[in-house]
């Protein structure tokens, strides 16, 4: 009888001690990656972010849910789109990370750009909420009615509306 109790109290204080190792080190692996955005800890539902500037809209993002990182200064996106009202422009993407201090949103995957008269498609891109610049690395192609351009690289000025392709350059012209 004694044997039987013995065999029962080493394994229950065996499970409580691999179950212990267990918790701290899925804990340990958690701390070990600081700043992590972790999907469903902390949320927000269609989110709506505006930006003004000299007393106007100059950008709305919006985006279906947004999930926060631990300090809440970064903001996975998903399902998102941004309205530069003043250019009469929409960009949207799948997903793409936001940082509320610096104003800066990086979009991952598929990005495209309408314009009233064009579109930019790019794989990713950088946008500088504060400067209003754009910056892509991957493919870019820019479309309109009378030409279509493609090359590697981009970069965009938005207050002094250019653009520039880095390299690989092709355009087509429509008559």
């Amino acid at each position: 009888m004694i044997e039987f109790f013995m065999r029962k109290s080493f394994l229950a204080v065996l499970s409580l001690a691999l179950l212990s190792l267990l918790f701290f080190m899925l804990r340990g692996e958690k701390e070990s990656k600081p700043g992590i955005l972790l999907k469903g800890a902390s949320f927000i539902e269609g989110l709506r972010i505006v930006h003004r500037q000299n007393g106007s809209r100059d950008w709305v993002l919006t985006a279906r849910r947004a999930d926060f990182d631990e300090k809440g200064e970064k903001a996975l996106l998903s399902g998102m789109e941004m309205k530069i009202e003043n250019k009469g422009l929409t960009v949207c993407a799948d997903k793409g990370v936001y940082d509320m201090n610096t104003r800066h949103l990086t979009v991952d995957g598929r990005t495209v750009a309408r314009g009233k008269s064009y579109s930019i498609t790019s794989e990713g891109a950088e946008f500088d909420g504060a400067s209003g610049g754009l910056k892509a690395d991957g493919g870019v192609k820019i479309e309109a009615r009378k030409f279509s351009v493609q090359g590697e690289g981009m970069d965009a000025d938005n207050s002094g509306q250019t653009v520039r392709i880095r390299k690989d350059v092709k355009a087509i012209f429509y008559h």
